[in-house]
């Protein structure tokens, strides 16, 4: 085994906590913006409402086919969760 493959990669908490939050609150926003219930994004998902609920409070992450679902309900690109970072 290599030395470099040996190396982890140094991520702060604080950077990990400003992305979870900006994706969370993004995910807020845009639904807000739209005017869309949250059990309605849900269930376009396929996932429970508290599912979408944890993803807003930052409680959890979607997966990246959620991720994507989600962009495409909000017509966004997916990078525009992370806008403004």
């Amino acid at each position: 085994m290599s030395p470099e493959s040996e190396k982890m990669i140094n991520i702060s908490e604080e950077e990990v906590k400003k992305y979870d939050s900006s994706l969370a609150g993004r995910m807020k926003t845009l639904r807000d913006e739209r005017g869309l219930k949250r059990d309605w994004v849900a269930r376009q998902l396929g996932v429970h409402y508290n599912t979408l609920k944890n993803w807003e409070l930052g409680k959890a992450h979607p997966g990246t086919r959620e991720l994507l679902g989600l962009a495409r309900i909000y017509h966004i690109e997916p990078e525009e969760f992370f806008k403004g970072i």
